[in-house]
């Protein structure tokens, strides 16, 4: 069960009734797979050794298709826990989404404004982001329903379960609320970096705004990941399917 701080009050409970207890050892089993392989592939950039450079896009696919079946495995009870919850105000969480979505093209807008001026004023600071790059090829190479089911629907629901649902949960439960959404936000924004070049930090910096967006949703809608997660699937919904 998530706890989490307010932005600058008590301790407060999320949603005391989505889970009775401490995980089962499935679950833990799950959750503890899919914190570790997530760090791996997705952070830390590690593939096996012998795959070739040409098939790294397949593993990514599927590392994001494995890790989705994952996080069902290790939260499936707290995810259907909140879905009841939505299901019994459906306008409270379409109003909820749309809320999300304005706060998200405003804060992208701000980071998109802010990357462009950097770009502009610092030497080697412009260029298009390497991941952005990676992206335009997987849509090349992969067939649309592929793009669709993994790009678009399971790679951002992975990405709201470590970051919202783990990361930020687990560091407001030791600080503030605003902590988690910033720490989060910025760490999402890293994500998308394959390099320390300053180009790419530049790059970076409206996911990183994107981040925070899906992480104040998240904590404004008491811990409710689905929502985060419908959010990110209409940004990449958006991003990617103008170019299928």
């Amino acid at each position: 069960m998530m706890s989490s701080r307010s932005w600058a009050g008590p301790k407060t409970t999320a949603y005391p009734s989505r889970e009775a207890g401490p995980p089962s050892k499935t679950a833990a089993v799950c959750r503890l797979v899919f914190i570790v392989s997530y760090t791996a592939v997705f952070l830390l950039h590690l593939s096996p050794p012998w795959l070739p450079t040409e098939g790294r896009g397949a593993f990514t696919m599927w590392a994001y298709a494995v890790l989705f079946m994952l996080a069902v495995g290790g939260w499936g009870g707290e995810l259907a826990e909140q879905g009841r919850l939505l299901a019994a105000g459906p306008l409270r969480a379409v109003a909820w989404l749309a809320l999300g979505a304005v706060g998200a093209v405003a804060l992208e807008s701000v980071g998109a404004l802010a990357s462009d001026w950097l770009a502009g004023v610092l030497p080697g600071a412009g260029g298009e982001l390497a991941n952005d790059t990676n992206v335009g090829r997987a849509i090349a190479a992969f067939p649309p329903w592929a793009v669709l089911g993994v790009l678009v629907f399971a790679g951002p629901v992975v990405e709201e379960m470590f970051f919202r649902q783990f990361l930020l949960t687990a560091i407001a439960d030791h600080t503030r609320a605003w902590v988690g959404v910033a720490v989060s936000g910025v760490l999402f924004g890293m994500l998308h970096m394959r390099s320390w070049a300053l180009s790419e930090w530049v790059g970076i910096i409206p996911h990183a705004c994107f981040g925070v967006a899906a992480g104040i949703l998240f904590v404004r809608t008491r811990g409710n990941v689905l929502l985060s997660a419908a959010l990110h699937v209409l940004n990449n919904l958006n991003g990617i399917a103008p170019s299928l």
